[in-house]
């Protein structure tokens, strides 16, 4: 019965999500914009763009959690924190995407640096391991990613970002290779209440998809999100909450098929 409830689970991942070390996209402030995040910098920028993390300026420490379609089996969990020293950010994070009987996890190292007031790169490690039970094993792979961020005129940035640069193989089976992803992006920040965020996405072997975000401030405590991805169309919707060093991000994709993928992130801040 659990293998047959581990093949259904195989093929269920493998028509919603691409499995075996894809780039989950973590951290709900950039689910409720559609993760049109190449360009954003918070503590969650360890998933999108590590450059992002050498704005911080401060320890932050975080978790999150993602019940995709309402499937327990496909639930993402992760924690993350930044440490800045000195001219750059150190970063770590450990997620866990499934369930026994699948499952896949990332262990993350990485460091960014500003080199001036409008521009930040990053490199990150990464060690990916999936397991699939009832003695099928487990495999392991290193990758490395890349990123950029630059501002090109006040309020606009320009983000850039590689996952998997050093094409690493998950296994030798059919030349099984991590997905290589390229992002790129833009976004504008129209007052201090309306920021836009536009993006491509591009996996190597798959058609690029595009992604459009909003994020508006009502008051300096409440966010409203929104946006549109497609490859395959979802809309997305959020809010973000500040209560002194604490940021709380609620956000949901709407699969027009599968529907609603709940998440949430909670976010400490030293400052």
């Amino acid at each position: 019965m659990r293998t047959l409830q581990l093949f259904t689970f195989l093929i269920l991942i493998g028509s919603t999500c691409q499995a075996g070390g894809d780039n989950n996209p973590i951290g709900a402030r950039s689910a409720g914009m559609a993760n049109a995040s190449v360009t954003l910098f918070d503590l969650w920028s360890i998933h999108h763009n590590q450059a992002g993390l050498a704005a911080l300026d401060s320890f932050s420490v975080g978790i999150y959690y993602k019940n995709q379609f309402l499937i327990n089996e496909l639930s993402l969990k992760g924690v993350a924190l930044a440490l800045p020293v000195g001219p750059g950010t150190f970063g770590i994070t450990v997620n866990n995407f499934g369930y026994d009987l699948y499952s896949e996890s990332k262990f993350a190292l990485a460091y960014a640096m500003k080199f001036g007031p409008a521009l930040r790169a990053a490199v990150q490690l990464d060690y990916l391991h999936t397991q699939i039970g009832e003695g099928y094993g487990s495999q392991g792979a290193v990758a490395a990613e890349v990123g950029v961020q630059a501002r090109l005129i006040e309020g606009l940035w320009l983000g850039a970002h590689i996952y998997n640069v050093n094409r690493a193989k998950m296994g030798e089976f059919n030349n099984e290779r991590i997905p290589t992803i390229f992002r790129l992006g833009l976004s504008y920040t129209f007052s201090e209440k309306l920021l836009m965020a536009i993006e491509t996405e591009k996996d190597i072997e798959m058609p690029a998809a595009y992604k459009v975000g909003l994020e508006y401030l009502i008051i300096p405590e409440l966010a409203l999100r929104g946006g549109v991805s497609t490859k395959p169309t979802t809309m997305y919707a959020g809010i973000g909450i500040n209560i002194k060093r604490f940021k709380i991000d609620i956000a949901s994709a709407f699969h027009q098929t599968l529907g609603a993928s709940p998440e949430i992130s909670v976010t400490y801040d030293l400052n």
